[in-house]
Parts: structure tokens; C-alpha cells; sequence
């Protein structure tokens, strides 16, 4: 089965016939859009969460350390300081529709 990877370039163009704007109009505000929420999403706090109704919850959570890690090509332990990590939550939309029974058209 062949993977269908979109592009911003893809987002542009469908949402710019959507709207009846121009390609830049629509980069302009897609670009901005996207800027906007990665400075939100990187601000230096330990809990973030956007919620975007009908779309899903962008959620940046805190990691704890892992002292034991272990490399699977040498075994070797090694420490993993605690960090934080982006988590999608999808709307209720979006959920339902994916856990529809599904038959692969390809």
C-alpha cells in the first residue's frame, strides 16, 4: 500500500480555493498560523495545551528521567534526562470518523 503524504504546499492550495484568497494570501496566514503556535507550544513552561474545538488538543507534557535506558544496538545503559514531548489528542470528530470500519481502497 502506497503512502499519501500532504504538504503545507497541499494544505495552501485547498484552503485557498476554499476561501476564494490567493496562494500567498493563504501562505501568509497559514505560515503565521503555524509560527504562532510552535512559539506557543515552546514557551518555557512544563504543561501547555491548545485546544482547538472539532480538530484536537495539542498537549506538550513533561518526561521524567530514565537512568536505565538501555541502547539496542551496543546494550550499553545510558541516562535520558527528563525532558518534554508534544502530544494530539483528536476531536471527537475526527475520532469518530477514524474508528469507522475502514477497507482499503489501494
Amino acid at each position: 500500500m502506497k503512502n499519501l503524504n500532504y504538504t503545507r504546499e497541499d494544505i495552501i492550495r485547498r484552503t485557498g480555493d476554499k476561501l476564494n484568497l490567493t496562494r500567498d494570501e493563504m501562505k501568509l496566514i497559514l505560515d503565521t498560523t503555524l509560527d504562532t503556535m510552535a512559539d506557543m507550544l515552546t514557551e518555557k513552561k512544563s504543561r501547555i495545551r491548545i485546544e482547538l474545538r472539532n480538530f484536537g488538543i495539542f498537549e506538550v507534557k513533561p518526561t521524567k528521567a530514565k537512568p536505565r535506558a538501555r541502547n539496542p544496538r551496543t546494550n550499553e545503559e545510558v541516562f535520558v534526562p527528563p525532558r518534554r514531548k508534544i502530544h494530539f489528542k483528536p476531536g471527537k470528530i475526527i475520532r469518530q470518523e477514524l474508528q469507522q470500519e475502514w477497507h482499503p481502497s489501494d
